[in-house]
């Protein structure tokens, strides 16, 4: 089975996804979430098998958007309806 994820790091601050520990720890400083993202579509997951399966050849229907968590909302631009 090939790896379909790659790890990453996401600055809690300002929503940015970064490839490097220490890149995310310096952006907007002290927040930092570790996690995995597609390599097919780059999507944040906090687990490895929410990446891996994300853009898998499974029976999943192709047509039906991910489902995304508010913090991947909010970086993709959706605003902030809550508190």
């Amino acid at each position: 089975m090939r790896n379909k994820s790659t790890e990453l790091w996401r600055c809690e601050q300002c929503l940015e996804i970064h490839d490097n520990e220490d890149d995310a720890r310096e952006c907007c400083r002290p927040d930092v979430t570790a996690g995995y993202g597609c390599l097919e579509c780059g999507l944040f997951f906090l687990n490895e098998i929410g990446a891996e399966k994300c853009c898998s050849d499974s029976d999943a229907d192709p047509a039906a958007p991910p489902i995304l968590n508010r913090f991947e909302l909010e970086a993709a631009g959706q605003q902030r309806l809550f508190g």
